[in-house]
């Protein structure tokens, strides 16, 4: 806590443009993520999802930064507001993707902030709009229809149905499952003593069970407009009261009842909160992030999926990010173009000058046979993380049709791009040149630093707080304005315009504030703007330093976008987790496949990232020295004489060993690498073992013929 109080004592300027020092790993270790999950049952707090120990986010009710009203009383964004509670266990909610999402930052009060510092009890004196799962009673605030439906009955539940969306279409289908064998289920009880019924009431009610806390309180309304119960029984109550109720009430009350529940003639007090159909209107933006991406018949790929996990992200707090690598024309820069296609909305995919011709493999454009049917269409298939999935179908020649079409930000840098001088640069910048490059060679971007000049004062701060995480500027450095708008960077105690930066450090800025600037036409800040972004190639114009920043910089700067990138530099793999690097090659038939079965990528250097199955290369070492070492390794004869220049680099290699311990590995090693590894082998943990166990092999027989 010494830390963010020194953060606010910052004069103000300095304050806005930094993000508070905080360490995530308190609130994400292991300890404190099972304590919520036990607390909540393993469910999502606010909408009672199945959760899983990896697969959910560690949520602070109130946010940390830039708390958002969306009532007509408030409508500024605070950002301060409410960071000082960023180790209440109290604040602390076990929340799914979506609904973390969809909450984000999202926090209404009726009444004024409270100060920084104040103390939690104290804090419900601002009168928060959005229920707490934690202090509020649902009941007085929503209630659930047969049909899966969430209404509100007061002004508290209708925003926190629109806020949390708690009328998706697959809550909606889980809950109306749920209640019909509940609806079921009682019409079994009904005739049967209150011993019998009580047990299997709790077996029901079982808290650990999906939705049925929106059971019970579908169940609550019912009961108590059907009995002379006016007011809901205590927690530890609800399966007694229900099961006498059962057994004992009259025939025409157990029928009002069950009439009530199946909703019909009800006489309903609350209101519907209606979710518009995302599909209904393309153009609206879809934040929800690509789960996986299935290519068909598209360029080089025939067929290929490729499924994008982001647990990590989930635990660490960080954007997701996925890297695909391969060598050169085995189709990483096809991906990114199949992403794009399939995420962008049919205007901006209007605009792209694109030769759709060539989106079909050249090999499918002849007549096709009885074994290779005519290929007309290519297919993009991707599925987000909330379950839903848009379909695109691109003919030859240039029309497409689409089904279930959920368009999104998605921006584009291709692997030739280049960018207008800031100081010549346009100020008038379209939607598509921030995705162009991907599709054209040596389209230029635009440069936003005229757009970074003219910002007002308000909107400055948040582009200040990410620009300072991706250039990695230390505790006193700065970015700031001169009263002429001109942008500096401030550096060991100098003061350079962003025109005199150097060319890497230039093209880094201006990839980072065309994304920024990007986010922050739909979104208010940074910390909470989503959408996709898609570069190839991303180590261009980099220095080595920089190279190994730029992932984990942009991860932090902008924490719920996701990433997916290119690479040929082992460098660019630094601030990757494992499962976010997918390695693509091409089979005996020359298809597209990910390689599976890949070695943790965190713990390798860059040269033992050159060698892995990430890039393939056999070794680091001079080609000549690498054919000398096979033809000695290789050889049947084991007189092999090679010069005395050649012996001294064998003995800095140690490939051969100066032990017959380490011959008979390296022998093995060697052999079983040049055999198998070269191969277009796809499981590379089956490979490894067959390793292991060959040098196994040879150790034992080795072994055998000592003790002999």
């Amino acid at each position: 806590m010494d830390l963010l109080r020194a953060h606010f004592e910052l004069p103000d300027d300095e304050r806005l443009s930094r993000r508070p020092n905080l360490d995530s790993r308190l609130w994400n270790q292991p300890s404190v993520r099972m304590a919520l999950l036990e607390v909540f049952e393993n469910k999502c707090g606010y909408c009672e999802s199945p959760l899983s120990v990896q697969d959910f986010a560690v949520h602070h009710h109130r946010p940390l930064m830039n708390a958002k009203g969306r009532l007509r009383y408030e409508t500024t964004t605070s950002a301060d507001h409410y960071v000082w509670y960023a180790y209440e266990w109290n604040n602390l909610i076990p929340a799914c993707p979506v609904c973390a999402r969809f909450k984000a930052n999202q926090y209404p009060t009726t009444s004024k902030r409270v100060p920084p510092f104040t103390p939690w009890h104290d804090a419900e004196i601002e009168s928060p709009v959005l229920i707490d799962p934690c202090r509020d009673k649902p009941f007085d605030h929503i209630a659930f229809r047969f049909n899966g439906t969430c209404t509100h009955k007061t002004s508290r539940g209708r925003e926190t149905i629109e806020t949390l969306k708690l009328n998706r279409s697959n809550l909606m289908v889980h809950r109306s499952a749920y209640f019909s064998d509940l609806w079921a289920r009682l019409g079994q009880l009904r005739g049967n003593k209150y011993e019998t019924i009580l047990p299997t009431l709790e077996e029901l009610f079982n808290k650990r069970l999906p939705f049925v806390g929106a059971a019970k309180l579908w169940l609550l309304g019912a009961l108590l407009e059907t009995s002379i119960r006016k007011s809901p029984p205590m927690e530890g109550e609800f399966s007694s009261e229900l099961a006498g109720f059962i057994a004992e009430t009259s025939t025409a009350e157990w029928q009002a009842f069950m009439n009530r529940l199946a909703g019909i003639n009800p006489a309903f007090t609350e209101q519907v909160v209606t979710v518009r159909n995302p599909e209904a209107n393309p153009e609206k933006p879809h934040f929800s992030r690509i789960r996986v991406i299935e290519i068909e018949h598209f360029k080089g790929i025939q067929k290929l999926k490729i499924n994008f996990g982001h647990h990590a992200t989930q635990e660490r707090g960080i954007a997701p990010a996925t890297v695909l690598l391969g060598e050169n024309s085995v189709g990483k820069s096809s991906i990114l173009q199949a992403i794009a296609l399939g995420v962008m909305s049919p205007k901006l995919r209007s605009r792209i000058n694109f030769d759709w011709e060539s989106t079909l493999p050249r090999d499918t454009l002849a007549e096709g046979t009885d074994d290779q049917p005519h290929v007309v269409q290519s297919n993009i298939r991707v599925t987000f993380d909330d379950g839903e999935a848009s379909d695109i179908c691109i003919r030859r020649d240039g029309s497409f049709s689409s089904q279930n079409l959920r368009s999104g930000l998605i921006l584009g840098y291709g692997a030739h791009r280049s960018f207008h001088d800031e100081q010549s640069s346009s100020r008038i910048i379209r939607k598509t040149s921030s995705i162009a490059s991907l599709f054209e060679k040596n389209k230029p971007l635009p440069h936003s630093a005229a757009w970074l000049e003219l910002l007002g004062e308000k909107a400055f701060f948040p582009v200040a707080r990410a620009l300072r995480e991706i250039l990695n500027l230390d505790t006193y450095d700065e970015i700031y304005r001169l009263a002429s708008g001109e942008v500096l960077v401030r550096r060991h105690n100098e003061s350079i315009p962003i025109f005199r930066l150097s060319d890497g450090y230039r093209s880094l800025f201006a990839m980072s504030l065309d994304i920024i600037r990007n986010m922050l036409r739909t979104w208010e800040n940074l910390e909470d703007a989503r959408g996709i972004v898609l570069i190839d190639e991303i180590e261009l114009h980099l220095h080595p330093r920089w190279k190994m920043q730029i992932v984990s910089a942009l991860r932090r700067a902008m924490p719920q976008v996701q990433f997916i990138y290119t690479t040929h530099d082992p460098l660019c793999l630094r601030g990757m987790f494992d499962g976010e690097v997918h390695v693509l090659i091409k089979d005996d038939e020359g298809c597209v496949q990910e390689m599976t079965g890949l070695p943790d990528v965190t713990a390798m250097r860059a040269e033992q990232l050159l060698t892995s199955e990430y890039f393939g290369l056999a070794s680091t070492v001079e080609p000549e020295t690498v054919l000398k070492l096979d033809r000695i390794v290789l050889s049947n004869s084991r007189s092999t004489s090679p010069d005395a220049h050649f012996s001294e680099q064998m003995n800095a290699f140690s490939i051969i060993g100066d032990t017959p311990e380490k011959q008979v590995v390296n022998e093995a090693l060697r052999r079983h690498i040049i055999e198998q590894l070269r191969s277009d082998t796809l499981d590379r943990t089956a490979v490894r073992e067959d390793a292991v166990n060959l040098i196994l092999e040879r150790l034992r027989a080795d072994s055998n013929g000592v003790d002999q």
